[in-house]
């Protein structure tokens, strides 16, 4: 488990870095202020439905340790909601929020995940 926290702490210092990233995007360029507000909505539910799974696959973890016959589910419903509401909010305000850019930033946290796991596999395969 101590690789997963690893793995959650670089996806968590990337997430910090995009959001940096845009929201400087957002103060400097004026005319293009919807699109940044939308990639950071997006990424935002997208990190916290990771930390919500994360949370949710340890939890599953403990349970299987201790031997605990309780079902324990990953609460899809959940996380479809947070990403029902960012959408929501972009589509309430279309001046302010892109709904396009907040789709694409939905699968943020995926992406980043993604990567580094390609780029993890690589460095154990050069070793």
């Amino acid at each position: 488990m101590d690789e997963f926290s690893a793995h959650l702490k670089t996806v968590q210092t990337c997430f910090l870095f995009f959001l940096s990233f845009c929201l400087a995007g957002w103060g400097v360029a004026v005319g293009l202020r919807p699109y940044f507000a939308g990639l950071m909505l997006g990424s935002l539910a997208s990190f916290i439905n990771a930390r919500h799974l994360a949370w949710k696959v340890n939890r599953v973890g403990e349970a299987a340790v201790s031997g605990k016959t309780k079902r324990v589910n990953l609460s899809f419903l959940t996380r479809a909601a947070i990403a029902t509401l960012a959408c929501a909010v972009a589509l309430r305000y279309p001046m302010q929020v892109a709904f396009s850019t907040t789709l694409a930033g939905l699968f943020f946290t995926q992406l980043v995940t993604l990567s580094m796991g390609i780029v993890t596999r690589h460095r154990r395969s050069r070793k």
